[in-house]
């Protein structure tokens, strides 16, 4: 017996001295797990907790009063949601939407979108065209074109072609596009690109996802319109802007941009400078402030993510000879304007350093779904192959690289594709938007013409079953 207390009491002791792993810890989940109405709702509500987009869906009777409703919220254990749960709110005066503010145990937020549709405005979702495989892809996953965003950006005025195609949510449910290098002016019925001007950036505004809504951010119209972020006073052919990943932080926009400055006369004679940051008010989307030089070690502006590790990390690719390396920076939350850390291989440095953590990657689209990282990019030197690779941690390394799609062959010779871009704001069923951008080799060809009109821009495609 006395042998029994002894072992008991010293397990008593040890145990009383071992540190909890779990004390202390705050969890940083801020989803809404449920949100219902108490009467009207057709079916269930569709959420989508996404890395960039978080929305929710819901359908009622057609005579339901929108104007005082009280939803019944769940959210993520020890988080708080504001509009609170049983809160009336007046959806009817938002345009039948609102913005609900989730912040998890950690303090950090994250804004949901929240929609009502009335049984008669039910979405049906895209207009989709099945694209044959034909084997240039993993057998497994399905591609369909995207014809609703083809159309909508087949403009006739104003805007009307460009690259760098990058697409936002807003916590009011707007999507902000922007675009590096742009044409402005008139397109003819038959597709005929005449009286334009090249603008070396552009922005706009598509209000709840309407295909109708397209808000031009630069000042002015047609020919006429201006460049909508300009570097300071310098002369626009010297040094300017390409616009990049950005993200909504304290209620601001904050935008990642690439200063580029012309180094000789030819057509490919300009260098990344560095990587500097706008920030924009909102909701009027008015630049307040462009930070210059975040880093001038390489181009951190063309792919961003928040990680659920509480930190946004940022990725650079740098070409070398027939094949490209990829590096990574970070800062603690999701505000840019702070602290940067790079990784270095074993850790991380407040000094700028170039660690290579993955060969053959043109733009970086990396983010996190259902505990994997993802990592999406083209084929190196205009290459037709978008690929896919997986990793445990947001820095690699990077394995099962498979292709997920092969944009087509007819842009080859006198053409060249690059940019594709994952677009998490337009993803409906846990597909992937994607977009690429086509390029004439001769410049001529985007004018006077019947057709010219549609060989400078980007083309979407709605990618299933990619994991």
């Amino acid at each position: 017996m006395n042998k029994l207390l002894l072992l008991l009491m010293t397990g008593s002791i040890f145990s009383s001295c071992m540190k909890n792993p779990l004390s202390g810890y705050q969890s940083q989940e801020r989803a809404i797990v449920s949100f219902r109405l108490p009467q009207g709702q057709v079916g269930a509500s569709e959420i989508v907790n996404g890395t960039d987009s978080a929305t929710v869906t819901l359908w009622v009777e057609k005579d339901v009063d929108l104007s005082a409703i009280s939803p019944l919220v769940t959210v993520s254990k020890s988080a708080t949601v504001l509009p609170a749960p049983g809160v009336k709110v007046d959806f009817a005066a938002n345009g039948n939407r609102y913005t609900y503010r989730v912040t998890s145990e950690a303090g950090i937020q994250k804004y949901w979108y929240v929609r009502i549709l009335k049984k008669a405005d039910e979405v049906t979702g895209p207009r989709l065209q099945l694209l044959p495989n034909n084997g240039r892809w993993d057998p497994n996953v399905t591609v369909y074109s995207d014809l609703d965003y083809n159309d909508y950006l087949t403009r006739y005025q104003n805007w009307n072609g460009g690259d760098g195609c990058y697409s936002a949510l807003l916590p009011d449910g707007r999507i902000v596009w922007s675009f590096q290098d742009s044409f402005f002016g008139q397109v003819s019925a038959d597709r005929n690109r005449t009286n334009n001007v090249m603008l070396r950036n552009a922005a706009h505004l598509q209000l709840d996802t309407s295909l109708q809504s397209f808000v031009q951010l630069n000042p002015g119209t047609g020919s006429a319109s201006q460049t909508w972020i300009k570097y300071g006073t310098a002369a626009e052919d010297q040094d300017w802007y390409w616009p990049g990943a950005g993200q909504v932080h304290n209620n601001k926009f904050q935008m990642l941009l690439s200063h580029v400055r012309k180094t000789g006369s030819g057509a490919w004679d300009f260098a990344h400078v560095s990587t500097d940051l706008a920030i924009f008010e909102l909701p009027s989307m008015q630049l307040s402030q462009i930070i210059k030089d975040k880093d001038v070690l390489s181009n951190y502006s063309a792919g961003s993510m928040q990680a659920p590790d509480g930190y946004t990390y940022m990725y650079s690719t740098e070409n070398g000879f027939l094949t490209s390396s990829m590096y990574v920076a970070r800062v603690a939350g999701q505000d840019l304007t702070g602290a940067w850390e790079y990784y270095n291989g074993t850790g991380w440095s407040n000094t700028p350093v170039k660690y290579n953590v993955c060969n053959d990657i043109s733009q970086p689209n990396v983010f996190f779904k259902d505990g994997k990282y993802y990592l999406v990019s083209q084929q190196i030197i205009f290459g037709l192959d978008i690929y896919i690779l997986e990793s445990s941690t947001p820095v690699g390394p990077w394995t099962n690289k498979r292709t997920i799609y092969h944009i087509p062959d007819q842009y080859t010779g006198d053409m060249i594709t690059y940019n594709a871009f994952v677009h998490h704001a337009l993803s409906r069923q846990g597909e992937l938007v994607i977009s690429y951008n086509i390029n004439p080799t001769d410049f001529a060809t985007n004018f006077n013409s019947p057709g010219s009109a549609d060989r400078y821009r980007p083309y979407f495609v709605r990618v299933f079953n990619w994991k």
